[in-house]
């Protein structure tokens, strides 16, 4: 029922067929996927970003929400562009801090690890600019990729697989409990250069025949007709977003069902959300100062729940 069964057979052949990686390693968390993933590197110092959450155990926590070098776990907490930081300052300050990391321990074959698009952080987008200068820094220290797409795959960004939009070739991908829609479940993406665990199992309750029939319902769900549907529908919600004529916000941002309104402070944020939840729509605030209204619907949401779901929160918002 755990190790070899039909259901999760044809769940490994799904997910190398959609990623176009060779091999699947199972989890029952991303927080589990992600440290498997680092735990390759064990040993050698990690490259991560200020604002990210890749979970709570104790590497990935030690990688989370950290900020400039932590020379006792060799540890570099790299700068993650954002409202009021561009994109070259963040490019900037990243080359100077790998520099300085280099004089005080040995960054060649780190690890780094990174979300495309940071939640906690505040729905922050990498663009084009900050995913090739990432790229320049893992050729020039030789690094190991790990992308974290517990959040950003299986449609929620509009992409079943956001690294491939970025044209980014990871070592490993991270993916967590969507993919059992809400089960535990998680998975570790790779290549055969570093070899995993027997039996595609890091955990004895991962990716169990229940768990992994789960899974394949949960991808038959992403068609490319539901895909385009998130794209469309993103591009519709954020101009509506944007037409609100308010100077309490002060950015929308976002991609696919991940959607962002930067507010201008965290009091009238937590006001906005609790108006908006008495009325039956549920959001979260993120973002360093719980500034940052999330909009993230279920990619199986339907257009007319979708549509009024979005007036609700447009309707508050104009209320200033």
């Amino acid at each position: 029922l755990i190790f070899r069964n039909a259901y999760t057979e044809r769940l490994i052949e799904t997910l190398t067929s959609l990623s176009g990686f060779k091999n699947v390693a199972f989890t029952t968390s991303g927080t589990e996927a992600c440290d498997a993933a680092l735990e390759m590197n064990y040993g050698k110092p990690y490259v991560s970003f200020e604002g990210a959450y890749h979970g709570l155990d104790y590497i990935t926590n030690l990688v989370s929400n950290g900020t400039g070098i932590d020379s006792r776990n060799k540890i570099i907490h790299l700068k993650y562009p954002k409202y009021g930081l561009s994109d070259e300052s963040a490019i900037d300050y990243n080359e100077k801090m790998l520099r300085q990391a280099s004089k005080e321990f040995k960054i060649e074959g780190s690890s780094v690890i990174a979300e495309l698009i940071q939640s906690d952080g505040g729905i922050n987008v990498m663009t084009e600019q900050f995913a090739r200068a990432l790229e320049e820094n893992l050729r020039n220290y030789n690094m190991r990729l790990i992308v974290d797409e517990v959040y950003t795959a299986l449609g929620r960004s509009g992409e079943m697989l956001l690294f491939k939009r970025y044209g980014f070739k990871p070592d490993y991908i991270c993916l967590g409990k969507a993919l059992g829609a809400g089960f535990p479940l998680g998975a570790v993406l790779y290549n055969g250069e570093y070899q995993l665990y027997k039996n595609n199992l890091v955990s004895m309750q991962a990716a169990t025949m229940f768990t992994a029939r789960v899974a394949l319902k949960v991808l038959s769900k992403i068609t490319e007709e539901r895909i385009r549907y998130v794209k469309e529908s993103s591009k519709e919600i954020m101009n509506a977003l944007r037409e609100v004529d308010s100077k309490r916000i002060r950015e929308v941002r976002g991609m696919g069902f991940m959607i962002g309104v930067d507010l201008v402070d965290s009091k009238y944020a937590l006001r906005v959300r609790n108006k908006i939840a008495l009325k039956g729509v549920v959001c979260t605030l993120t973002g360093a100062d719980n500034n940052v209204l999330k909009i993230t619907p279920p990619v199986t949401t339907p257009r007319n729940v979708l549509r009024k779901g979005i007036s609700i929160i447009i309707d508050e918002l104009r209320k200033g």
